[in-house]
């Protein structure tokens, strides 16, 4: 065949169109098609091929783009197009990125790969340009038909000229749909009825670091929220869409949102903090799942002048040794429930097997995934380890004593058996206070009085903070059925101080007024458990909380 040059195509700004130009190699160019010489046909034709997208290696020294691969485009909707832009057909790419397509065409024809995944009447990811009017990103290749059977190969090139990005970078967004579509396919493993809520990847090659107006692309880093993805995409500071890790981690997030349950409060967050263990147990289950989906232990993000630095972390080693404390607060332990660290390790560990497995439990991805997607969004108590632990024992009992080893070893208390779980950490208070029906409480379970702390981190006159001790856990259960009413309370010294509740569906009461109570009622059944959290926008705050029936 010979080649023919690709067009672009702009559809009433509906899409970003990365069609490039050049042959069939993907390196220097946006995108490109294997296209057949010049002719005219009329009438039923079928069009079939490979796509694919330009894919680079990441290391410890950022991204490898001397070893440059062409991966398949899996799973994306790809459509047959006449020449006045109707739909004559719509198709999935199979997992070898094939296609087969037939339609009644006139002469000429258009193919179009969208960065979508999900059936054609029903897509569930869509990647997007979040600097250009939230248009879909796709592939475009129009072809002369010459007879009734057509192949066309098409390929997303990275845009990068040997020591720069020069051309479009048409491989972005198929390189990060690429890592959804592993992601899905994981889970579809073990449920194949899984339904997944629409999201939103917003990528861009203007994605940046800096904070401000995210249409403009200031995200300030890739994260998650409210079914959206945002991914960095600013070359010679920190792009993402070939750290695929990256990627997978972020995903987790709106795996928890939407399959499992998202309790974490958000925040800054690194090896060595000493965390809300929420946060801690969101961030660690993102790392792990994100190995799991690649099935690689090492996490690499890169980052720098020409992508040329890469932080390597590998969720199969132990990263703190066993006897290293916090450097400030009451010393405890850097493993702990509190360590994102100590979280994905496990994870990881209870998942894997193989020659490199340092430990001899071996579950497989099912009995993690029924836990995370069960009893994990329905439990009473803030998701974290113990919760986990706990349940993921009943799921596999017979790996109990084994499940217990590990977790003791990264300084877990495995004695009581409920979801309530506390430390066996002599620094710390236990994680949850019992508030008795018609009682206020002033002390804690170690009967000290209740504040919150700045011991591992401050809060702030805007952010509760997110660090072990900002917020304290309570546990009250119902005497009777009944409505009750959940108060906290600020107290001397810090009597104007501003509270604020959570709970476990991660909805807030704060009225953005110091020295003001917050209260909510709830309505419970005889024996029914509910868990809360108080926070201040302040360190230090004393308070007091009380349960009463009768609202």
């Amino acid at each position: 065949m010979n080649f023919q040059q690709c067009k672009l195509l702009c559809l009433l700004g509906l899409f970003v169109a990365l069609s490039g130009c050049g042959g069939g190699g993907g390196g220097g160019g946006g995108g490109s098609a294997d296209v057949a010489s010049p002719s005219t046909n009329t009438g039923t034709a079928t069009f079939g091929g490979i796509v694919t997208y330009t894919d680079y290696p990441v290391t410890g020294s950022g991204i490898d783009y001397d070893s440059e691969q062409s991966k398949p485009i899996r799973g994306a909707i790809i459509q047959l197009l006449s020449a006045s832009g109707a739909v004559l057909a719509s198709a999935n790419t199979g997992s070898d990125g094939s296609y087969s397509l037939s339609g009644n065409v006139d002469g000429t024809a258009r193919l179009l790969v969208r960065a979508e995944l999900g059936l054609p009447s029903s897509v569930n990811t869509r990647v997007v340009d979040n600097t250009s009017n939230n248009a879909l990103y796709t592939l475009v290749a129009d072809v002369d038909v010459d007879s009734n059977t057509m192949t066309q190969n098409i390929n997303a090139g990275s845009g990068w000229g040997g020591s720069s990005y020069t051309g479009v970078r048409s491989a972005g967004p198929f390189s990060i749909l690429d890592v959804i579509y592993q992601a899905q396919q994981l889970m579809l493993s073990v449920d194949s009825s899984v339904d997944f809520p629409l999201l939103t990847v917003n990528w861009s090659t203007l994605n940046s670091s800096a904070n401000g107006n995210i249409s403009e692309g200031d995200i300030g880093t890739s994260f998650y929220l409210n079914n959206n993805l945002y991914i960095l995409g600013n070359a010679n500071s920190d792009t993402d869409e070939y750290d695929k890790a990256v990627i997978a981690h972020e995903w987790a997030h709106y795996f928890e949102d939407n399959l499992s349950r998202l309790d974490s409060v958000g925040g800054n967050h690194g090896q060595g903090d000493i965390l809300h263990p929420s946060v801690a147990w969101s961030e660690g289950f993102a790392t792990a799942l994100a190995s799991i989906i690649l099935d690689n232990p090492l996490y690499i993000d890169t980052f720098g002048l020409g992508q040329n630095i890469g932080d390597i972390t590998n969720v199969e080693q132990d990263s703190d040794s066993d006897s290293a404390t916090f450097s400030g607060g009451a010393n405890p332990l850097l493993d702990g429930y509190y360590s994102e660290t100590s979280v994905m390790e496990l994870l990881y560990d209870l998942f894997d097997g193989g020659s490199i497995d340092d430990d001899s439990v071996v579950l497989g991805f099912a009995p993690i995934y029924s836990v995370l997607t069960n009893e994990l969004r329905t439990t009473k108590s803030f998701i974290s380890l113990f919760p986990f632990l706990h349940f993921i024992k009943l799921e596999s009992p017979a790996n109990s004593a084994l499940i217990d080893t590990l977790f003791s070893d990264e300084n877990i208390d495995v004695v009581n058996a409920n979801e309530f779980d506390d430390p066996t950490d002599a620094a710390l208070p236990p994680i949850y206070t019992e508030v008795a029906a018609e009682a206020t409480v002033t002390l804690d379970s170690n009967s000290a009085l209740l504040q919150t702390s700045n011991a591992y981190g401050s809060a702030s006159s805007f952010n509760e903070g997110n660090k072990l001790l900002n917020q304290r856990f309570f546990k009250a259960t119902a005497a009777g059925a009944a409505c009750y009413t959940i108060t906290a309370r600020p107290v001397a010294p810090t009597a104007g101080a501003d509270l604020s509740l959570t709970f476990v569906d991660n909805s807030k009461v704060d009225i953005f007024v110091g020295g003001i109570a917050e209260s909510r009622d709830v309505n419970l059944t005889a024996g029914e458990i509910v868990t809360f959290s108080v926070g201040a926008f302040s360190d230090n705050a004393r308070f007091s909380v009380s349960f009463v029936s009768g609202c």
